[in-house]
Parts: structure tokens; sequence; C-alpha cells
């Protein structure tokens, strides 16, 4: 059974001077045809001017036809220039609706594109998070993963991976040739170079997370030392009230900046104290604690977890001639000293995004990490001399896993939350 043709706006909803409404399926350029009156033939990614003519508007359009399969989603695909007045729009959808077209789900141009073979699991998330990305970092390691570099990585792995399966399987199926022995011992040492470039790979997650998502920074410290005074600075605009009274901070407030092309999300806590006004700060308390733990970066501007390795200590108010030869000096409200703790945390935050193969999501790490346990319960086998179906069950489970990562062997859940994140007309 054919696929319905989908239809949906592709660009951002509301006024604009133009608008891509974009179309997919076998009957996609037919359809194009009853709408749509040009002079010009029809040419595979050629523009085409014309106008639009539902019965209701009229509209001067251009429209460019991708003939399958050499289209985003594997389908022809259509997609159509107009005026971007939310009634052109809405009047365009409806009239292919009419006449046979239904509306797009959430990321079902891509989703097609998945099952059409266009691309994988991992390049799918390239694109929904080049389309998230909030920084330099974020748009860069977005667009290796679109671009299929993680993709090719995971391959390779698996390429070699499922070339010691087969080597072991040939041993397994002519014993005659007395192949076992060393087969398995060559077996051991190809499982060892893999497992190394997979951890190497695996390594990367830290800084792909940060690249994608932020550096996550948090101000700690006792109440009235200056914390939202000084998130107000980082960030550049007074987002965080400010008074002389103390304890007045009883939920963590968090506001990003951009320093690098890094975006760094800074989190101002509530002032950590033993004697509190209440069950409102003492559960603010809680969260400053709980939010340090997971910080990337702390900022402490007295003793507070002033031991913790990724620590910055911090002397506030230096304009009223508060200084410590020991700590960064700043002053909120002058900006002293703003700039030199921004260098301290971008150095502190160890953020290297220049690699162009990243992990940058838990589902593809954790994907990975059970790969190269299966592989190292495999490397076990072979050194304590297991029967080799042992050892091929182990690596069997670690080409899943690789194939986990990239969607080959992932589950319709897994591929289902993928597709949440995406919005209608991708």
């Amino acid at each position: 059974m054919k696929e319905k043709t989908i239809i949906a706006l592709s660009s951002a909803h509301g006024r604009g001077a133009i608008s891509v409404i974009r179309l997919s399926g076998e009957e996609s350029v037919e359809m194009l045809g009853q709408l749509f009156k040009t002079k010009n033939k029809t040419e595979d990614r050629k523009a085409l001017y014309g106008v639009i003519d539902t019965d209701t508007v009229k509209d001067d359009v251009v429209a460019v036809v991708y003939f399958a399969p050499a289209s985003y989603t594997g389908e022809n695909v259509v997609e159509i220039f107009c005026h971007g007045s939310p009634v052109i729009v809405e009047n365009i959808i409806r009239a292919f609706i009419k006449i046979g077209a239904r509306q797009a789900e959430k990321g079902e141009f891509t989703r097609r594109a998945l099952e059409n073979n266009k691309l994988g699991l991992t390049e799918a998330e390239g694109i929904i998070d080049l389309i998230d990305a909030q920084s330099e970092s974020a748009v860069k390691a977005a667009y290796n993963l679109a671009g299929g570099k993680l993709a090719e990585k995971i391959a390779e792995l698996k390429e070699k991976t499922t070339a010691i399966t087969a080597e072991l399987n040939v041993a397994l199926d002519y014993p005659e040739e007395d192949l076992e022995v060393e087969t398995i011992e060559q077996c051991g040492k190809k499982c060892e170079q893999i497992i190394e470039e997979a951890e190497k790979l695996a390594k990367t997650y830290e800084n792909g997370k940060k690249a994608k998502d932020g550096v996550n920074v948090v101000i700690v410290g006792k109440p009235n030392e200056g914390k939202s005074t000084l998130l107000n600075a980082l960030v550049g605009y007074d987002r965080a009230i400010v008074t002389d009274e103390a304890g007045t901070t009883r939920d963590t407030v968090e506001e990003s900046y951009i320093y690098e092309g890094v975006r760094f999300n800074v989190t101002d806590t509530a002032g950590i104290r033993k004697e509190t006004s209440g069950e409102a700060e003492r559960l603010g308390i809680e969260r400053s604690v709980t939010a340090a733990k997971s910080a990337d970066v702390i900022i402490t501007l007295d003793e507070t977890m002033a031991e913790r390795k990724n620590a910055i200590k911090v002397q506030t108010k230096a304009d009223l001639g508060l200084k410590s030869e020991e700590k960064i000096n700043v002053s909120g409200k002058t900006k002293e000293g703003i700039e030199e703790l921004k260098r301290k945390i971008f150095e502190k935050a160890d953020t290297d995004t220049s690699g162009e193969v990243m992990l940058t999501n838990l589902r593809q790490y954790e994907s990975l990490v059970r790969a190269i346990d299966a592989l190292k319960y495999a490397l076990s086998s072979v050194r304590e001399k297991r029967e080799p179906e042992l050892i091929t069950v182990d690596l069997l489970e670690a080409i899943s896993a690789l194939g986990s990562v990239d969607g080959a062997t992932a589950t319709a859940d897994v591929v289902n939350a993928v597709f949440s994140r995406f919005c209608v007309g991708k």
C-alpha cells in the first residue's frame, strides 16, 4: 500500500516575507499540477514561477520539484514558496488536502527519509539538534551529526565486529581445518582494538553534551553575598531579583550566556546556611545542593563546596573594597572582573567542541556503552578459553548495541522518542 501524500508548512508560523509549504508522496507532483499554473515545463530541481489558485485565494509562487529517489524523503517532494500570509498558507494547504493530501505529523518528512534509508537515526537527531541549536558549538556538533560523521564511525565499528564474528563462524563450520585456536587468538587481539576505539568515542560524550546543551554553571554561597547580582552581571541583564534582605532567593534562577561560541547555563541558588527562615528557604537550600552536584563548574562566594575540583573561588563586591589575592575579584555593579571570570569558567569547563565525531545525547552514549560491555565479555571469554559459541553471542550483542546507536536495531519506542522532538513540517 502506497503512503499517502503529506503536506505541512515547513517554515516558521506567523507572518513573513515568504512561507515554505512542503509535500511528499507519490502523488505530490500530480497534485501540484492540479493547482499550480505555469508556462514552464516541470523539471527536477528547477524553480518554476506560476500562480496557485485555490478557488478562494490566488498567489504568485515559486515551486520546486524533487523527483524520487533523489529527494529528502526518498519520495517525490514538492516545495512551494508563497507569500508569508497565514491566510494564504492555510488556503493552499487546505486546497491540497481537498484533492487528496493529508496534514503531516511531527517529524514525518524526516521519518519517511529514515524509512527510505536516506539517513540514519543519528543523522535525524543531528537535524533536530540543528533546528534547536542555540550556540555556535551546538551548530557545529549538530552539523557533523546530521552529516553522518557519527554514523560513519559506528558503521566502521560494526563492520570490524561483524568481520570477527564471521571468522569465528568459519572456524566453527570447518573444524577439520584446525583454525579454531588461531582464530580465537586473533579474535581477542581485534576485540581489544575495537574496545579501544569504542571507548575513545564514548569519551566524547561529555564534550558533545556540553556543545549541544551548554555548560552548567552553579553559583553557591551564604545568603546576601551577591550571588544574584553576579548572575545578572554574567548574563548581561537583571534576570534575578536583588535586595539587601538575606535569604530572598528561595528557588533556583536560571539563565544563559554565550562565550567563545559555547553556551553557559548559569544557576543562581538559595543562600546556604544552617538557620533558615522557614520551609520555603529550607527547600531552596536543598535545591541549591542538588544543582551543585550536577554542575560542570561551581562558582563559590565563600568556602561552600570550595574543595570541589570544578570550583572557582570568587570575591564579590569589589567596588566596596572587598578584595582577595586567592580569589577572582568581581563587582556585579561595575562589572570589574566579570570578563576574567568568564574566561576562568571557560577554562574550568574544559570544553573541546572541535571534534568532528562526538556523541551528543544519552541515548547514543548508553547504546555504545552496552556495545563496549558486550565486547569486553567476548574478550573475557577469549582469555578464559570458553566455547567459541559464547564469544559469538557476545559479539552479536555488541553488533546489536552498535546498531541501536545508528537506528538499525533501535526499537519503535526509541525511534518514536527521537521524532517526538520534531516539529510539524520537518
